[in-house]
């Protein structure tokens, strides 16, 4: 009799697990994972400093350790605490007026600043220590992972990723191809003023490199649909992911080339700018950088790459390496002067503004300042007959088949681009090098009522805005030369539309602009224009 019964427990234990295996099923994304065992690398947690934080060797070339769990986590699925660029503490409120590096806007950086319009120039291109959430809060064998270590992460050759749950959250799984170890980056969203943003669906992770795009960071950002570097604006509050450097590396890595960079093709008297070193690999042991001039009488470099304009004429700046490999690059500098009021045969006019941009008289296109001249589509540098997503130059027939500028995998393929390149400015294709398009913010000064004054007016009968300097009473007329859209032209003597060189932030399907009618006029983040529409030029240069 009892042996009965066991076979009858047994019977009925083996039906239930049969029917819970017929009966239970679930979509992709809602399959739990069991989180992987965590793996130490050899030389296992640090001891000093009390390190208790885990991390995984995902067999990258640098010898990258990525940790298991954000900064303010104690398991990998959580969310964790969320920073402000260069901020080290989480905080209620994230916007510029409680961003620690500058003094309220986004026009007075204080700290890490490559353009004097935006604030104090220190050429600082990557976060100090003292200012890295990673290693004040973990300890000086963490820090925030740079640019280059993102990439490396999301390199095709080293890993493959994966949208998935674990323990009921949503995220992504990266997974090394060479030895199967992974870490999951949960979807924890971003903050923007008080608000917790797109958790559950998108996760925004800081790197701590400096963008080439002014005020914004490079960091990480993972969706559903996809993953991919970015940049952003350094008030967002965004996750920390923090990376070490295996301590057992065996040999020492020189450096094979350096790349320069340069934001300005040539420098006025008295100007200067700061030249940026690539060193590569990324992952040099010694990435230390000597600096030269061929002249100092023409021009002087600092140890920190900053290029002094002294007199008229041509030098070569010298970077070397200093670990013994020989490597160098060199760039030539040009000092040019700047006491003419026509450049290239177009007119422009100092408005005595902070930034020291000179604003062109005329649009492209145009030979006198009330003509409307071309229109072009953002990015393109001909004008054509009709303007739609169809005949648009960077995508593939619709807003959301991107291929160039685009900063969200729901509108094409990332690249992060969030700037005009010289090749795809309107300005430099049709004036030459010495003119480019405004940017977002050199629109905003222009309009800033604390520099000049906008009147509605008419010119040789043509209506439009003219924008009076403050300073010094000079002057330029801006027509309202409306815009273009499919075969037919718009608002053509009552609204002017002019697109900067710059995406806006609030999508990438659209450009900052400056806009105006009889009784207003705006240049701000809220003043937008679709990329495949026509609009007009109005070219900028640099002061001396």
């Amino acid at each position: 009799m009892k042996t009965k019964n066991v076979w009858m427990f047994l019977l009925l234990l083996a039906t239930c697990l049969v029917g819970s295996s017929v009966f239970c099923s679930c979509s992709e994304d809602d399959v739990e994972e069991t989180p992987p065992a965590t793996v130490t690398p050899p030389g296992g947690n640090a001891t000093e400093e009390k390190d208790t934080h885990e991390y995984v060797d995902l067999g990258l070339p640098s010898g990258t350790l990525w940790a298991t769990c954000n900064v303010g986590a104690s398991r990998p699925e959580f969310q964790g605490y969320l920073f402000a660029w260069g901020e080290i503490e989480p905080k209620t409120t994230y916007n510029w007026s409680t961003y620690k590096y500058c003094d309220g806007s986004y026009k007075t950086m204080t700290k890490y600043c490559t353009s004097s319009y935006y604030g104090i120039v220190d050429g600082k291109i990557e976060l100090e220590s003292s200012d890295d959430a990673a290693t004040a809060n973990w300890g000086s064998n963490w820090q925030i992972p740079c640019y280059e270590q993102f990439k490396e992460l999301l390199d095709g050759f080293n890993t493959t990723t994966s949208w998935t749950t674990l323990n009921g959250v949503k995220g992504r799984r990266i997974t090394s191809r060479s030895n199967g170890h992974s870490i999951f980056l949960p979807a924890a969203g971003y903050r923007e003023n008080t608000s917790l943003n797109d958790a559950g669906s998108e996760g925004n992770y800081w790197s701590r490199s400096v963008s080439t795009i002014e005020n914004y960071a490079y960091g990480l950002d993972l969706y559903s649909n996809g993953i991919g570097t970015v940049s952003g604006s350094r008030y967002y509050g965004k996750s920390v992911r923090p990376v070490r450097v295996k301590k057992n590396k065996e040999s020492v890595v020189m450096v094979t080339n350096i790349e320069l960079l340069k934001d300005k093709p040539y420098l006025y008297l008295k100007d200067f700018t700061y030249l940026t070193s690539i060193v590569l690999p990324w992952y040099a042991t010694n990435k230390n950088v000597k600096w030269y001039s061929s002249n100092n009488r023409i021009a002087t470099v600092n140890q920190a790459g900053k290029v002094a304009a002294v007199a008229v004429g041509t030098c070569t700046i010298t970077c070397s390496a200093t670990d013994g490999s020989g490597v160098w690059a060199q760039c030539e500098v040009t000092v040019r002067d700047d006491s003419s009021g026509t450049l290239d045969g177009h007119d422009y006019v100092d408005l005595g503004l902070p930034s020291g941009i000179l604003w062109a008289t005329c649009n492209v296109g145009a030979s006198k300042p009330e003509e409307y001249g071309d229109y072009f589509a953002w990015g393109e540098t001909e004008p054509k007959t009709t303007y739609n997503w169809s005949t648009y130059k960077y995508c593939k027939g619709t807003y959301d088949t991107m291929t160039k500028y685009c900063t969200s995998s729901h509108y094409g393929i990332v690249d992060g681009k969030r700037k005009l390149e010289p090749s795809d400015d309107a300005a430099i294709a049709n004036w030459g090098a010495d003119w480019h398009m405004p940017s977002d913010g050199q629109f905003y000064e222009l309009v800033d009522r604390e520099y000049t004054i906008s009147t509605w007016i008419t010119m040789n009968g043509v209506y439009g805005r003219k924008i009076t300097s403050k300073s010094n009473g000079n002057s330029i007329f801006l027509p309202a030369a409306g815009y273009r859209g499919g075969t037919s032209l718009h608002d053509v003597g009552s609204d002017g539309n002019y697109v900067s060189n710059s995406l806006n932030p609030w999508g990438c399907i659209y450009a900052s602009c400056l806009s105006f009618d009889s009784s207003t006029v705006r240049a701000n983040y809220d003043v937008y224009s679709t990329r495949c529409v026509g609009w007009s030029v109005r070219p900028v240069r640099v002061k001396k």
